[in-house]
């Protein structure tokens, strides 16, 4: 953790007296360096040094590196003003360089330079300091004897680098010295200058020539120095000053000659150890009774060793098992080994018991952790580590497998067949007083067309209001409503069949049996109509000769019943009117024949032939001209039905009701039978999960699915981190990508036998005929059909999403259990319960570091349980106390709250979002790039004190300044390649802030390529993760405290940004797909000349070369602007003045 300290003016006065001041300390270092570089070159270098110092600190100051990031302003300013009263007073002209300004020392080494010139010259000459370095590499290059013929580079050790505010004596950039041990083997160089950093541990090529500048410090130091001169011939050399007594030489080499008969004893006991280590010290055996696997000493270490390999752990850490050896009493040793972080604390460590030899002891420790890990459940009943869900995980893929991508499946369930079973219980006298009445009523612009009651052996769930579009101008709405059973006497089903026949036959007559009377559905005339008066009343036709001209203006055309031309077969005609004498007028508004001028005629329009007016037709789409003009016909050419028009109009849809009927007795029946368990009420959302888009229903599945995704991701997610306490991340996520797969899903349909229910005839009326018992009866299902089982799929995850908006994650729960046995579902709040008590069993170990509450002010939440905020943010590189486990487990559980609650809010967003629209919404919001931005983003001022001298004694006076607090300052890590992540990702954060923040805030498109170019490390994101887990935990499973945070951190007001719409939502290469349409797009990616050897890309669209993009520093970053300009030049060939990535119509 980072943040501000306290200070204490009586501390502050303690320091300005003992004068350990920072700049003190720097400025007191850099004037012992000079002297030391004065009395081993000379003044000349002396002074070369000072001035090189200060203007290296001036440069870096300006330039305000992360190097110097965390330095208060007034001390830099300080200590800037104390060095430039120096520049004065040195002076390092090249002029002045001569003998006289330099030391006899260095005189003495270009001496023996000069002396090897002629020769295939290659060697490293070492000095004791850093600051030697610098300025011999410096000299060697400027004086007359050496500059022409040496090359000289500079190799310097790295630790130092590593302090937060530097040293400004040091001259040497470790950075700049990555190539020189490369010139030096491949002679780009021929004398490379460092300390002791080369005697040991890296690869030198061989050299001709080591020289010391100083005498080794030890004989260890000349044995290694003197080893890197393995060339024949090479020289070595030691140069001593005047007063050095020559005679260290020969006591060095009475020394080597003890070191070497010393190694040779140690050499003996090796071999002795090496014996004895090979010795088999026992046998122990561990053996799963289930399966016969067996575990042996002699393989635990391999086996541990594999185990930590297979855990999912971040970049910044190391998975290989610790193991630490300590003597246990007279020749016995015991072994302790510690797995890695991401590991359970109850099973990270192992110890062994006494051995004699610490390999013995070590199988031991690795033994026995093995062990603990298998009682953890982490290691599967064969003793290999648990890769998924179960044992049965390569089973179960392997069947699906054989139909990844279509299989059969039954045919669509006949919802008429169980309604003809209902039927075949009753007796054909029996009253029909006890079935189940209904009124269907036919309204067109809130006026009553038609009212019939209709009547079946089964209730029917309420029914929303449907439409029905009659023609391109009219549409009807419908509507179903349950009533009492009609009370009158006639109401026998001889009585039913014959008012059904009546309807039917004014549309169908062509169609039906006039031997069969067994339908599915009777329909009876409205409540207060006696259906066998009813029926006597309508039955039968006129002749078209009976009306007389002068009587029909008395008529109601409402009463009376289609026109049929009995020239053309009985053609059906709606009578629009009557006319005596045959009519001229334009084409386009009637066509007429020859006609009678005294005759009567009727003006008639023709009845359509089409039976789905479940779905919409367009003028374009009407049949023929014929249907939308007026036609006259010679009333002696027709009769016309009795049967009021209005019934007929009734008697065309009934396909259509029928077919919405049968549409909610198929959801209906899946909610007795298979649902039943889930008591899911909302019908329409069921039948909506039901429906395929080839079943052309209203609804369709794809929007219950999106969300049904989110929802089953997050109880998975759930179930699994609490029924698996010990799971590391890794086999969580192996396990929910198991559960939450298509082929998983797919499977569990099929084993439930779902697939019947699933809709994807679409209803078109062709060649519909009356629906009798005794057919359906022997037709409980259509013809097996292929689905894929991506569908399948789909189906299973809109079901679920179905039973959340019906009951929430209660319902959601009861469903899964129908269709998911595994895992073990059980409500949210005992989830929750269960991790935050597991979580509260550690928080009394956990110290709570001092500057807990500012995190707590940065996200906005308070925690009950301390250590998992510290969790949340603790790096599976961390090594120290404090601590439970890495931020991994946390992380996963944290990703399903976030997609649940983006997944919810689009859904919910008014007016709906389209499908594709949710999903890239999703995938905008939850990109781990734009999360990682706004966890740099995230940040608080915080004071910190400034500390002023005077120039009297014990003038010190402090003042408080403030400082930014990011995120990323809390993390707890010991891993210098993450600090180094951190600092690279801050620079370029600095650079591309401004320009990512317009873009979120105020254009009109997401900047796809400036986060890639970001390159935000993902523990990023993964921080932002796990704190929303740890936040779920704490709160008790309250989704609205992880929403708050979320809305702080910036989530959420971007997700609303989103929705309302005007930003495009495509990612350029997706876009530049779709405008490619069916030619090939292909990037090709390049290194770049020059020494950066940046990215560049090309993208070609067929075998055209559209765009180009330089100057990247990701695959991913040039790419996406290649592609953004290459839709650009698309977009302006085809004169699109679309935005700038096109639109998208949620």
């Amino acid at each position: 953790m980072s943040g501000p300290e306290p200070y204490d003016p009586i501390e502050l006065r303690k320091l300005k007296l003992s004068r350990k001041t920072y700049c003190q300390e720097q400025l007191k270092n850099l004037s012992i360096r000079a002297e030391n570089i004065q009395l081993e070159l000379g003044p000349w270098a002396a002074d070369w040094y000072i001035k090189a110092c200060i203007r290296k600190f001036q440069q870096v100051v300006s330039a305000d590196t992360v190097h110097l990031r965390m330095f208060d302003d007034h001390e830099k300013v300080y200590l800037e003003e104390c060095l430039r009263s120096l520049l004065s007073s040195v002076s390092e002209d090249e002029a002045s360089l001569d003998d006289a300004s330099l030391s006899s020392k260095f005189s003495c080494l270009t001496e023996f330079l000069s002396s090897q010139l002629g020769t295939d010259f290659t060697g490293l000459l070492f000095v004791r300091t850093r600051a030697e370095v610098a300025v011999l590499a410096q000299l060697l290059s400027m004086h007359p004897k050496t500059k022409v013929f040496f090359t000289v580079g500079t190799f310097v050790g790295v630790s130092s680098t590593t302090s937060r505010k530097g040293n400004i004596g040091d001259l040497v950039d470790a950075r700049g010295q990555i190539h020189t041990l490369d010139d030096l083997r491949f002679g780009r160089k021929n004398l490379v200058i460092t300390t002791s950093a080369l005697e040991e541990g890296i690869d030198v090529t061989a050299c001709n020539n080591v020289i010391c500048f100083d005498k080794p410090p030890n004989l260890i130091s000349v044995i290694q120095r003197r080893g890197r001169a393995r060339q024949s011939k090479s020289k070595f050399v030691i140069m001593l000053a005047d007063d050095v007594d020559p005679s260290i030489i020969t006591t060095w080499e009475n020394l080597e000659a003890e070191m070497h008969r010393q190694y040779m004893d140690d050499m003996r006991q090796l071999q002795e150890i090496q014996a004895l280590e090979e010795m088999d010290e026992g046998y122990r055996e561990f053996v799963v009774e289930k399966t016969g696997a067996k575990l042996l000493l002699a393989d635990a270490v391999s086996h541990l060793y594999h185990f930590c390999a297979t855990l999912t752990t971040g970049p910044f850490s190391n998975r290989a098992p610790v193991f630490s050896v300590k003597p246990a009493g007279h020749k016995t040793f015991t072994a302790r080994v510690l797995l890695p972080i991401s590991v359970d604390a109850s099973v990270r460590e192992a110890c062994s018991s006494a051995w004699e030899t610490e390999k013995s002891a070590k199988r031991d420790a690795a033994f026995e952790a093995y062990i603990q890990l298998y009682r953890a459940g982490l290691v599967s009943d064969n003793l290999l580590p648990v890769q998924a869900y179960d044992e049965q995980v390569a089973e179960i893929q392997t069947e699906v497998a054989k139909i990844a991508n279509l299989v059969e499946v039954a045919g669509q369930l006949n919802p008429w067949h169980l309604v003809g079973r209902d039927w075949q219980t009753r007796t054909g006298g029996q009253d029909l007083s006890t079935l189940h009445c209904f009124d269907v009523a036919l309204h067109c612009e809130d006026e009553a067309v038609a009212t019939v009651q209709m009547l079946l052996p089964c209730s029917l769930r309420v029914l929303p209001t449907f439409l029905l579009y009659w023609d391109a101008r009219t549409v009807f709405s419908a509507t179903i409503r349950p009533r009492s059973a009609p009370a009158s006497q006639s109401t026998y089903p001889q009585v039913a069949a014959q008012s059904t026949a009546l309807l039917l036959r004014s549309v169908f007559r062509n169609r039906m049996d006039i031997e069969k009377t067994d339908f599915i559905a009777f329909f009876l005339p409205a409540e207060g109509e006696d259906p066998l008066e009813w029926t006597q009343r309508f039955v039968g036709t006129i002749k078209g000769e009976e009306f007389k001209p002068t009587d029909v203006s008395n008529l109601s055309l409402n009463k009376l019943g289609m026109a049929r031309d009995l020239s053309q077969h009985g053609r059906a005609y709606v009578i629009r009117g009557f006319q005596v004498g045959s009519l001229e007028a334009p084409a386009t508004e009637y066509q007429s024949t020859e006609g009678d001028e005294n005759g009567l005629y009727l003006q008639v329009s023709r009845f359509p032939k089409r039976t789905d007016f479940l779905h919409k037709v367009s003028e374009r789409d009407e049949q023929t001209p014929a249907i939308r003009y007026t036609t006259l016909l010679k009333a002696e050419d027709c009769e016309v039905d009795k049967l009021p028009t209005p019934y007929a109009y009734f008697a065309a849809i009934i396909p259509s009701v029928l077919h919405r009927i049968g549409v909610s007795l198929v959801g209906t029946h899946l909610c007795n039978t298979l649902l039943a368990p889930a008591s899911v009420e909302n019908l329409e959302l069921v039948v909506t999960a039901l429906s395929t888009s080839a079943a052309r229903e209203p609804t369709n599945y794809q929007r219950q699915e999106y969300l049904g995704d989110s929802v089953l991701k997050f109880l998975t997610s759930l179930t699994l981190t609490s029924d698996h306490l010990r799971w590391p991340e890794g086999h969580l996520s192996r396990a929910k990508d198991h559960i939450v797969s298509n082929a998983s899903l797919a499977k569990a349909a099929l084993a439930i036998g779902l697939d019947k229910f699933i809709l994807t005839k679409s209803f078109t009326g062709s060649k519909w005929r009356p629906l009798y018992v005794a057919e359906q009866l022997e037709e409980p299902t259509g013809q097996p059909r292929l689905l894929s089982t991506k569908t399948l799929a789909d189906v299973v995850e809109a079901l679920i999403g179905a039973a959340f908006l019906d009951g929430g994650f209660a319902k959601a729960i009861g469903i899964l259990k129908v269709l998911l046995p595994k895992p073990a579902w059980s409500l949210v709040e005992e989830r929750n319960e269960i991790l935050r008590t597991t979580h509260q069993a550690s928080e009394s170990s956990i110290i709570c570091p001092p500057h807990f509450t500012q995190l707590e002010e940065l996200v906005g939440y308070a925690f009950t349980l301390k250590s998992l905020a510290l969790e949340a943010l603790t790096d599976s590189s961390y090594i120290g106390p404090n601590v439970t486990t890495s931020y991994e487990r946390l992380e996963f559980l944290g990703d399903a709250c976030l997609d649940i609650i983006v997944a919810t809010t689009s859904f919910n967003h008014e007016p709906p979002v389209t499908t594709h629209g949710l999903h890239l919404i999703r995938s905008a919001v939850v990109n781990a790039d734009f999360l990682a931005f706004l966890s740099l983003t995230l940040c608080m001022s915080v004071p910190r004190a400034t500390i002023a001298t005077g120039n009297r004694e014990n003038d010190v006076s402090v003042s408080e300044t403030s400082v930014p607090l990011h995120l990323w300052n809390f993390m707890r890590h010991a891993s210098p390649a993450l600090r180094q992540a951190q600092q690279g990702v801050i620079e370029r954060y600095d650079s591309l802030e401004a320009s990512i923040s317009e873009s979120l805030q105020r254009l009109s498109y997401i900047p796809w390529a400036l986060l890639a170019r970001l390159q935000a490390p993902k523990f990023l994101s993964d921080i932002v993760e796990s704190l929303l887990g740890a936040i779920y935990i704490d709160s008790h499973g309250s989704l609205a405290a992880c929403e708050a945070f979320l809305e702080r951190l910036g989530v959420m007001g971007y997700l609303r940004r989103l929705l309302e719409g005007g930003v495009a939502l495509y990612h350029p290469k997706e876009e530049l797909g779709q405008l490619a349409d069916t030619e090939t797009v292909r990037y090709e990616v390049f290194r770049e000349e020059g020494e950066e050897k940046r990215l560049g890309c090309v993208v070609r669209v067929g075998e055209r070369e559209v765009a180009k993009a330089v100057d990247g520093v990701s695959v991913m970053e040039v790419e996406t602007r290649a592609a953004e300009e290459a839709v650009r030049l698309l977009k302006g060939e085809r004169g699109n003045a679309e935005n700038r990535h096109g639109s998208l119509n949620l």
